[in-house]
């Protein structure tokens, strides 16, 4: 590697919010920890209050 090379800045996390919970017209999914409302995750559902998932296939 040449020594006059610039060097490349270290990337910075960046800040992620969930989108919206689901659908509009569908009850809410609710935690079973805390109640609160939670989002869809890929093929689990999160709280954002607990932080509580689903496991991906129920068992």
């Amino acid at each position: 590697m040449p020594q006059d090379a610039v060097p490349r800045p270290s990337p910075q996390p960046r800040e992620t919010t969930p989108g919206p919970a689901q659908p509009s017209g569908d009850p809410p999914t609710l935690c079973d920890r805390c109640g609160a409302e939670m989002f869809r995750m890929h093929a689990v559902w999160r709280c954002p209050a607990c932080g509580y998932k689903t496991d991906c296939c129920g068992w």
